[in-house]
């Protein structure tokens, strides 16, 4: 909700200073001012800077470091295949898969080190990228995976943002996978009673909103599993470093993805 309100806040200023500019400009060349001109005039601009602003918005990101990297060259267990729309993380497992949605304004590649840890020990893992790295403008991402391959288990994963549209994916389409698993994330629509869900968050995660993540619990199913890493916090799940407004983790990225990890494959023992 405080996103939202923001974003409103910035299109207000910018069309406001735009008619501004618009009208300034026109007052100094000592044109007659015409209410309908000044209108389109002062629109245009603002949509024009409203362009700009969100390009440069979306290309200030969260880079996948070097470790994160480092897997696509040689993933220990696995197989690391380019798809259309992301990765396949192929290991020794047959009957589990997992879709995984990345954070918003982060690198699909930073949860290499995560996914492929799953998929060395059992569960194939397809890494998404979504569109202008917004999960929310890829929903549906997963369809296209879900219908091309064959597992007899299907878990849909995220991160963040990621986990938020991962569960709304679940949630719209019940019985199209058995789990969800949100990493720092809660689910904005009621997931179905036949679909298993489990969230982890560390306890110096700074971005989470808990106050939202308690709120959406009646949006959880009865058998909800929650996992908290004490000492972990946001940015760990995934390999980009520091996240502005997070909490200082006091263990290390390693131990948090692998808490985070065995969390997971129990989980999946479970489902179905």
């Amino acid at each position: 909700m405080k996103n939202v309100l923001l974003a409103l806040a910035v299109i207000l200023l910018v069309y406001t200073l735009s008619f501004l500019m618009v009208g300034f400009v026109r007052k100094r060349l000592g044109r007659k001012p015409s209410k309908i001109r000044h209108f389109l005039l002062g629109f245009c601009t603002g949509t024009v800077l409203l362009f700009v602003v969100g390009l440069v918005f979306v290309n200030i990101h969260y880079s996948a470091d070097a470790e994160a990297l480092a897997v696509l060259k040689s993933p220990e267990g696995t197989t690391v295949k380019t798809i259309d729309g992301g990765y396949f993380l192929d290991g020794p497992g047959e009957e589990t898969a997992l879709v995984f949605y990345p954070g918003a304004k982060v690198d699909a590649e930073a949860y290499l080190p995560l996914l492929q840890t799953l998929s060395s020990q059992g569960i194939d893992c397809f890494l998404l990228q979504m569109p202008l790295r917004f999960a929310l403008l890829g929903i549906d991402a997963a369809r296209p995976i879900l219908d091309q391959y064959k597992y007899d288990k299907w878990l849909l994963a995220g991160h963040s943002m990621g986990g938020a549209a991962a569960a709304n994916f679940a949630a719209a389409n019940e019985g199209a996978v058995e789990g969800v698993v949100l990493l720092a994330a809660y689910p904005a629509k009621k997931l179905g009673a036949s679909t298993s869900l489990l969230t982890i968050y560390g306890t110096e995660d700074k971005v989470l909103n808990r106050d939202s993540y308690e709120n959406s619990k009646p949006n959880f199913p009865a058998n909800a599993k929650e996992v908290v890493i004490k000492g972990g916090n946001h940015a760990q799940f995934g390999n980009y470093g520091e996240q502005s407004g997070d909490g200082t983790a006091s263990i290390s990225r390693k131990e948090q993805q692998t808490k985070t990890a065995n969390a997971i494959l129990e989980f999946a023992e479970s489902v179905g």
